[in-house]
This record gives C-alpha cells, sequence and structure tokens, in this order.
C-alpha cells in the first residue's frame, strides 16, 4: 500500500503542479496535488491505525522528496512523513468508530475530513513555528504559505473520501481488499 502511495502521490504531483517551485531564501516552495492518502485511507480502513500509519509514513517519501530534500528543505523533508502517519493512524481510529464499509458518501468524506485534523495541526506547526524559528522567512509569508496547503489539503481530502466511498460501492474491490488483509 505504500508502493502506491508513492506511485500516486509521483503522478498526482507531476501531473498538477498548482505552484511551481519559488524560491524563498535558502528553501524552495512548491505546492501540487498529492493523492497519496487513497492508499493510506484503504490500509487504515481495513488494516487498522498501525497500518494506516505506516502506510502514511512511507507512503509520504516521494512527497517528502519532492515538497522537501529536492528543495533544499530538510524541514518539511522530515516532517512530512511524520504527518502523513499522523493522518493513517487517525483514519484506522476514525474509520473503526464509524464503521464505514458500507461506503456512505457523506461519512466517509467526513471521516477523511477528520483523520486530516492532526496533520493539519502538524502542518502549522511546521510553517508558524519551525519554519519562523530555522528559516529566514517572515512569519507572514509562512501564514499565507499554511493557508493554501491547509485549503488544497481539505480539497484533496474531499476528493479521496469521494474516491474510496466509490471503491467501497465495488463489492470486487472490497472482497478483494479484505482478503489481502486477513
Amino acid at each position: 500500500m505504500s508502493a502506491l502511495g508513492n506511485v500516486l502521490s509521483f503522478l498526482s504531483i507531476k501531473v498538477s503542479p498548482i505552484v511551481p517551485a519559488i524560491p524563498l531564501g535558502p528553501i524552495h516552495l512548491s505546492i501540487a496535488l498529492d493523492l497519496s492518502h487513497v492508499a493510506t485511507f484503504i490500509a487504515a480502513l481495513f488494516g487498522g491505525p498501525a497500518v494506516g500509519g505506516l502506510t502514511g509514513m512511507v507512503g509520504g517519501l516521494v512527497a517528502a522528496n519532492e515538497f522537501g530534500f529536492s528543495q533544499g528543505n530538510l524541514i518539511t523533508g522530515f516532517a512530512l512523513p511524520l504527518g502523513k502517519a499522523m493522518t493513517g493512524v487517525t483514519a484506522g481510529l476514525v474509520f473503526k468508530y464509524v464503521g464505514l464499509l458500507d461506503g456512505r458518501r457523506l461519512r466517509m468524506v467526513l471521516a477523511t475530513l477528520a483523520s486530516f485534523v492532526p496533520e493539519a495541526i502538524w502542518t502549522v506547526f511546521i510553517f508558524l513555528v519551525l519554519f519562523p524559528a530555522f528559516l529566514p522567512i517572515p512569519i507572514s509569508v509562512t501564514k499565507v504559505i499554511a493557508a493554501q496547503i491547509l485549503v488544497k489539503a481539505s480539497v484533496e481530502m474531499v476528493v479521496m473520501g469521494l474516491i474510496l466511498a466509490a471503491l467501497l460501492e465495488n463489492r470486487g474491490f472490497t472482497e478483494y481488499v479484505k482478503g489481502a488483509f486477513t
């Protein structure tokens, strides 16, 4: 599932850049769609919080490279997989609590949005605390960047919730994935 997450991440980042690499002092910033959490959510739903967290962390390596290391940004490079792991663990807990295998779209979208909350808080911490502490970037700039990332990520969560709901409506997919996780 982590390999699938990295493939989804690579393809979506390359196909849909929103903001190309913009130099901000010692680092570059870019924003693009990243659909790696489709795999994270599937793993969390069928494998639980630990599997979801591990899938999120390892499935975030391409994004860590694309948005962090390759841009000269070690903070994002190291922090991004941790945030993705938080989403995976939270998704496993939320899906277990809500019981989403019936595939209702609205519940799935709300669950994916709720699962993103810890990663959203982590993102705010990165941009409002770590960046200003370690990089010569004004906090006013990091606030704008964080807001753009959170809006983009929230839209991604809605889209991925709809994708996941559609996948769960397919009985063949659901049975296949259940079999892979048992």
